[in-house]
């Protein structure tokens, strides 16, 4: 295992740095060099010490990276913008755009640190790190036409939340549907007043709202609950987040695009998931039937937590060695 530090996109559109972290298959590269996967990790919290790379409050995805590798893949994982220590900014959470770049950025830099990696690649995500692998995959023929992108696989992959956070507001009634969301849209909250000059959030928050923003950017995804203990949506807002101007720069901030696709998606989705509902899956899949966008659905028994454990990410894997088989293979 590695570690990389890496040029990509900010929340503005210029050059940051990122970093994330490489796993390589044991021996010599074979001919044409390792086929890559690029990795996106769930939820870890928008903090500069909340990535792979960092020393506290990293997800659990050794074991799945590792896999990987010993499958005969060079595997890449980025931390996402904002989540190493020495990160400008903080994370932009869900943020579509950087979310993908990110993804992408990390398989050139890992190219050019090691010669031994193929051009050949595929993304792959779980919740949080399938809404950006689908983001990567939607515009990774154009933005990276040197690289050989194969397809996408998601487990959960988080969508549609921007179609929820609309119901909030300062006099809204109480919502069953948002009682879980409070974390969740306070850090999609803090990821769009990174851009002020697209569309200011201040105007939407109370008191209460800046000091959730506040305290969320200061830890990881498992103190969250902590923060928000005792705390509604709608305590945090001064303006209901109907408003179309909101409903437009959420929508754009954060919607999984249904079209640009090229290449395969598979999706695996729990059946018993509350994190990310079937229904929200399923209503994603609607609209990539209503663009024509192909896709494989696999369904699991399982909670959101669970899922990758118990047959995602092997059904996921399955789906990687098919669109882009291993070192040893031919397609």
């Amino acid at each position: 295992m590695s570690k990389i530090a890496y040029l990509t996109e900010g929340s503005d559109g210029t050059p940051t740095v990122a970093a994330g972290l490489m796993f390589l298959p044991a021996g010599e590269a074979p001919p044409g060099g390792w086929p890559v996967v690029s990795w996106g990790h769930g939820t870890s919290g928008i903090g500069r010490y909340c990535g792979l790379t960092a020393s506290r409050g990293a997800p659990h995805d050794a074991s799945f990276l590792s896999e990987l590798a010993r499958a005969g893949y060079a595997v890449v994982a980025t931390d996402y913008l904002g989540l190493t220590p020495t990160a400008a900014q903080s994370h932009p959470y869900l943020d579509i755009r950087t979310g993908a770049t990110a993804t992408i950025d990390i398989v050139r830099a890992a190219r050019q640190a090691d010669s031994g990696l193929s051009e050949r690649w595929v993304t792959f995500g779980v919740s949080q790190g399938g809404h950006a692998a689908l983001g990567a995959g939607s515009i990774a023929a154009k933005y990276a036409p040197e690289l050989d992108y194969r397809g996408t696989a998601v487990i959960a992959p988080a969508s549609h939340v921007e179609t929820l956070l609309p119901m909030a507001g300062p006099h809204a009634p109480r919502i069953p549907e948002l009682t879980g969301l409070v974390a969740i849209a306070g850090a999609i909250l803090s990821g769009m007043s990174l851009r002020p000059n697209v569309f200011d959030v201040q105007p939407y928050l109370s008191d209460e709202g800046r000091r959730v923003l506040a305290a969320l950017a200061d830890v990881c995804v498992d103190k969250w609950g902590d923060v928000v203990d005792g705390v509604t949506l709608n305590s945090m807002l001064t303006r209901p987040l109907s408003e179309p101007a909101f409903v437009r720069a959420l929508g754009d901030y954060m919607r999984v695009p249904t079209y640009g696709y090229n290449r395969p998606i598979f999706v695996a989705q729990g059946t018993r998931d509350t994190m990310v509902p079937l229904s929200l899956t399923m209503r994603l899949l609607a609209e990539f039937d209503g663009t024509g966008t192909e896709y494989e659905l696999a369904t699991f028994d399982s909670e959101h937590d669970s899922i990758a454990e118990e047959g995602g990410f092997a059904a996921g894997l399955d789906f990687v060695r098919s669109v882009l088989p291993p070192a040893g293979h031919t397609a």
